[in-house]
């Protein structure tokens, strides 16, 4: 029997077909692999993404819900922060004149044993003795700056004063007893740095309370802030008395307390040698 004979050559025939399946099965298999090594990259992706997306948003979310969280809580706060300013104004300023009235008020005269007593005044008499006496125990009307300014003043319909929280309190303890000044419902606070809106006759009546502290108090602090204030929105009206406009369009009053230095290279400009 020959070697490669019929039986052999068959057998060869059929190694070789069964190599040839494997090498197919190896390249299938090999496929297979690539395939599910690309569907992992793409899941390990779309994991990534999903969660920095999700990550992304529930970073706004919480962000959203502490700036509401702020609004209102801070708005609410910052009133009722306005209005203790205002109460303890008041109180501060009742207790002045307590202790003023106190102070000049005219010692009792010694009882007299041998004089009659003194009848009963009418009712008329008491009547006038007490309209004598409120009328001694009302305050004194701040002295009223220039009348052009006031009536320029009430005819703004609403003004934005903007300045440090520390300014706007003051401003308040100044004026939130006088008899036409509104404290603002709403008063924006950005990091100390507060925002409201007054109308004309609060103006009015932060113009004359200022005027009236800057003239009479004895406490040099407190003058030149009062005055300083006065001058910020006694200029805003003076802009208004040059270039006078109703309605739209025109320039909103903003009334911006918050001086600064020029910037550096506009001072260097300005210095003498450097010139033009």
């Amino acid at each position: 029997m020959a070697i490669f004979g019929n039986d052999n050559a068959d057998l060869l025939r059929q190694v070789l077909a069964q190599l040839g399946q494997i090498s197919t099965d190896l390249a299938a298999l090999k496929q297979q692999a690539a395939d599910q090594q690309h569907a992992i990259d793409q899941i390990r992706q779309d994991t990534a993404a999903a969660l920095t997306t999700g990550l992304t948003e529930n970073r706004t979310v919480i962000r959203d819900g502490l700036d509401r969280a702020r609004d209102t809580i801070g708005d609410p706060l910052t009133r009722i922060s306005t209005e203790l300013v205002a109460i303890r104004s008041g109180i501060s300023r009742l207790d002045d004149q307590l202790k003023t009235r106190t102070d000049h008020a005219p010692a009792p005269p010694a009882p007299d044993r041998g004089a009659a007593p003194k009848p009963e005044p009418a009712p008329a008499e008491q009547a006038e003795e007490r309209v004598v006496a409120f009328a001694e125990t009302q305050d004194c009307e701040p002295d009223e700056p220039d009348s052009g300014i006031l009536r320029a003043a009430a005819g703004i319909a609403h003004a934005t004063v903007e300045g440090h929280r520390d300014t706007w309190a003051f401003l308040i303890q100044v004026a939130g007893n006088a008899e036409h000044f509104h404290i603002p419902g709403e008063v924006t606070d950005d990091d100390g740095f507060v925002s409201v809106r007054l109308s004309g006759p609060s103006l009015v009546a932060a113009i004359t309370s200022l005027a009236h502290t800057t003239r009479n108090t004895p406490n040099a602090v407190t003058r030149a802030i009062a005055d300083h204030i006065h001058g910020k929105i006694t200029n805003a009206v003076q802009a208004i008395i040059d270039r006078p406009h109703s309605g739209d369009p025109g320039t909103p009053v903003r009334i911006t307390i918050d001086d600064r230095a020029r910037p550096d290279d506009q001072a260097d400009e300005e210095q003498p040698g450097t010139g033009s």
